[in-house]
């Protein structure tokens, strides 16, 4: 199964980093360098949803699928979403240098994070539910 507690502490650890900062705000005096701090926030967040796709994507998903071919249907939608979710978070990066940052960036952000956390959830209950599948035998 490999070693899929590294992407779980790392994707929670990127999320709850930008919640974090989120919390805080925009202060008033220094936009600057809270907008620097989000970006370096979402860059983690990126890499973090990176290594999560190419752990489970080099055989985590598909041991599961093999388990329990059932989960096709459940794979193929957190893999669609991780995909969209890494294209939201390269778009607020840009959006953080083209736009003006406003209360819509927040909730954009709110969202992205609250997105992350379900799809982190998602994708433990899926391997939970491959390995968890009866394989037979006695009883």
């Amino acid at each position: 199964m490999g070693d899929n507690k590294d992407w779980r502490v790392e994707l929670t650890k990127a999320g709850a980093e930008l919640q974090e900062l989120l919390s805080e705000g925009m202060p008033a005096g220094n936009p600057d360098e809270w907008v620097r701090r989000l970006e370096d926030k979402l860059g983690h967040l990126s890499r973090a949803l990176t290594r999560f796709s190419s752990d489970c994507d080099l055989g985590l998903y598909d041991d599961c699928i093999e388990l329990a071919p059932r989960l096709v249907p459940q794979v193929k939608k957190i893999r669609s979403e991780q995909v969209q979710l890494q294209a939201s978070v390269r778009h607020q990066i840009q959006r953080l240098h083209t736009d003006e940052l406003d209360s819509s960036l927040h909730r954009s952000m709110t969202d992205i994070v609250h997105k992350v956390g379900q799809l982190n959830h998602r994708a433990v209950d899926l391997v939970y539910s491959a390995y968890d599948t009866d394989l037979g035998g006695p009883g």
